[in-house]
């Protein structure tokens, strides 16, 4: 058979190897990660895809890619995912429209999509650690999908903003969250020491300064922590208010997708 089908709620797990035993391993790991969140997933319909090989497009730097730290992402599959500057993967496309053109947008059979690279999967901590980051945001589209959307915009403002407050992903609610979550589940799969041997190594190998102090945070991270999203996400638009223009614009450049249309950043601006 072609790839691996592992389903939890509405959740499809492919994995692609030429070696049976890696395949074998890296399926059981995605099903573990799935049961580990159990019913914590919304009913929508994901294609979580596990390449053997890395998508050098999404490795390269910003702003046409996602930079060479990339381990993998969340999207959820829009109008336009498709039609961007990226060549995307055959084989995946091919799972979302069922092998026939992929521009048919109303005939996909997933909605949302995981991507893991080769490299990432070549790790089972680091499989484990970024599938079940990528399956918070997921959950956080799903269940607060707002709280998303607005966390996504902080992604946007321009670099000297993003300098000035001295900002890394960490600092962004619902990457701390799915950090949080991450760090959890991979310390219940894999155990706390292949985690922090993970991590440590991810420090060694870290490309950039931002990158490493990210590592970082993950090794200090205490995941049992209870984190207050929507909380903590009014604080920081708070601290962004002097920014509330750039916030505004970002916001009017992202008002076609329906994700964004009715959100009103009064309320976390001018939040008490």
């Amino acid at each position: 058979m072609e790839g691996a089908r592992l389903r939890r709620v509405r959740v499809t797990a492919e994995v692609r190897s030429s070696d049976a035993v890696v395949k074998a391993r890296r399926e059981t790991a995605a099903e573990r990660v799935l049961r580990e969140f159990g019913d914590g997933l919304p009913e929508l319909r994901l294609l979580a895809f596990f390449d053997d090989h890395d998508w050098a497009e999404i490795k390269s730097p910003p702003p046409w890619g996602l930079g060479p730290e990339n381990r993998g992402f969340y999207t959820a599959i829009k109008k336009d995912t498709f039609r961007g500057n990226w060549n995307w993967p055959q084989c995946m496309t091919n799972k979302i429209f069922g092998n026939t053109h992929w521009a048919a947008d109303d005939e996909r059979f997933f909605d949302h999509l995981i991507y893991l690279h080769g490299t990432t999967c070549a790790d089972a901590t680091g499989l484990v650690m970024t599938f079940s980051h990528e399956l918070q945001h997921f959950a956080q589209y799903g269940f607060r999908r707002e709280l998303w959307a607005v966390g996504r915009l902080i992604h946007n403002l321009p670099k000297e903003i993003i300098d000035s407050f001295g900002l890394n992903w960490p600092d962004i609610p619902h990457e701390r969250e799915a950090r949080i979550v991450a760090k959890r589940a991979a310390i219940e799969l894999c155990g706390s020491d292949a985690v922090k041997q993970y991590v440590e190594r991810k420090i060694r190998e870290g490309n950039s300064t931002m990158e490493v102090e990210d590592w970082q945070f993950s090794l200090r991270l205490d995941p049992s922590i209870t984190y207050d999203l929507a909380g903590e996400t009014k604080r920081i638009f708070q601290r962004l208010k002097p920014h509330r223009q750039a916030l505004e614009k970002i916001l009017q450049g992202f008002r076609s997708d329906s994700d964004y249309k009715d959100i009103d950043l009064s309320s976390y601006l001018d939040a008490p």
